[in-house]
């Protein structure tokens, strides 16, 4: 048995990653990241890397504390995603991930608190293990079968901690044992839940009650947000609500071509703004465009209102990676005089409080826009 404990200073930075050494650990963010293993095996590019390279069996252990959700660990080809809100496809194998196929398991890690996190993996079997709660296990991953895993393992895998995009990770421990065979797997003495990867179905739409389990703080920034939107009639806002705090979606879509959304499950959400797609409406010569699009104008305003709130807004944008030929959601706009393409042109917000002042800006700039453009009067 080798046991290997990580020096926080000894962690590689790979791409546009942000680590700030605190005496009780290290913290992790990124702007850019844009995970999509729908498309991709292993899209993230902004990650550390811990030292040297590591043989199965292993057991990795992490203390951790989530501040701005989520977070992923990578080793060889696959990752696992923690706090990620119905997070479909939370497991990609090692060496063969294939993501296209969901492949889930129940990843939520409760914020703003010390979590350990305990992942082995085994010669024939895999296990997760948080809080002491078992959450995942099997026996039959495609790593175990695969013809070339003596050979990959043998060479060693490489290990990587990544955050979301806009998330905050305090990474306060890592450590890692290698075995010369199988360790026991650890006792199971609690029902393995499921992942909730969809919306409640048949229940009476509550907004009180699908924001019933975030946070105080967060909860509090909705219910302004919300009376800010139902209030403001010229906007032209309808509201829809579906589910419930475990998994529910609450959408303010205005006919003037605007839409923001809220996704919840539990503690964790996201939500966005865009001016969104249409499959019925032409536009610019073509369907499945949009109603209306003043992003740049928007851009422009904000950055003359507040260039500090533009910057940050601007780095919300959902930014593509050119998953398909041809896509039709591929959107181009401009900052600065520089041009850059995004996915769908969503501005999409995490879980950080200032968030909500900056989504308010947002709501005044766009009001003035529509104002200057569609004779708009408030």
């Amino acid at each position: 048995m080798k046991e290997t404990k990580i020096n926080l200073n000894s962690l590689e930075n790979v791409g546009n990653i942000q680590t700030n050494l605190l005496p009780d650990g290290c913290v992790l963010s990124a702007f850019n990241q844009n995970v999509s293993f729908h498309a991709f095996d292993q899209p993230i590019n902004a990650f550390v890397k811990l030292p040297g390279r590591y043989k199965l069996p292993l057991q990795i252990d992490l203390a951790v504390n989530v501040s701005v959700p989520g977070f992923y660990f990578l080793l060889g080809q696959g990752h696992l995603s923690f706090a990620t809100r119905q997070d479909n496809r939370s497991i990609g194998d090692i060496l063969n991930p294939d993501c296209k196929k969901p492949r889930s398991f129940y990843n939520s890690v409760a914020l703003n608190r010390n979590t350990h996190v305990r992942i082995i993996y085994g010669l024939k079997f895999m296990q997760i293990v948080i809080d002491e709660e078992t959450r995942y296990f099997s026996k039959r991953e495609s790593y175990m079968r695969a013809h070339d895993f003596s050979e990959k393992n043998a060479n060693g895998f490489e290990i990587m901690l990544a955050p979301g995009k806009l998330s905050r990770i305090l990474i306060k421990e890592i450590s890692v044992i290698e075995y010369p065979e199988d360790p026991p797997a650890i006792p199971i003495e609690n029902e393995i839940r499921s992942a909730r990867l969809s919306l409640t179905k048949g229940v009476k739409p509550n907004f009180e009650e699908c924001i019933s389990a975030l946070s105080d703080e967060i909860k509090q920034e909705l219910l302004s947000l919300n009376d800010f939107l139902m209030s403001q009639k010229d906007l032209k806002i309808k509201r829809k609500i579906e589910g419930d705090h475990s998994g529910c979606k609450i959408t303010y879509t205005s006919s003037l071509g605007f839409s923001y959304a809220l996704l919840i499950s539990d503690e964790l959400l996201d939500h966005f703004f865009w001016w969104y797609m249409v499959s019925n409406y032409k536009y610019n010569g073509q369907y499945m465009g949009r109603k209306n699009d003043f992003t740049n104008e928007m851009l422009n305003l904000a950055d003359h209102l507040s260039p500090e709130t533009a910057f940050r807004l601007v780095r919300c944008f959902n930014p593509c990676v050119s998953c398909t030929n041809g896509c039709k959601a591929r959107t181009a706009y401009e900052f600065r005089g520089e041009k850059f393409t995004t996915c769908h042109g969503k501005l999409c917000f995490g879980m950080d409080l200032q968030a909500f002042p900056d989504i308010r800006f947002l709501f005044d700039v766009l009001r003035q826009v529509l104002a200057q453009n569609l004779a708009y009067s408030s």
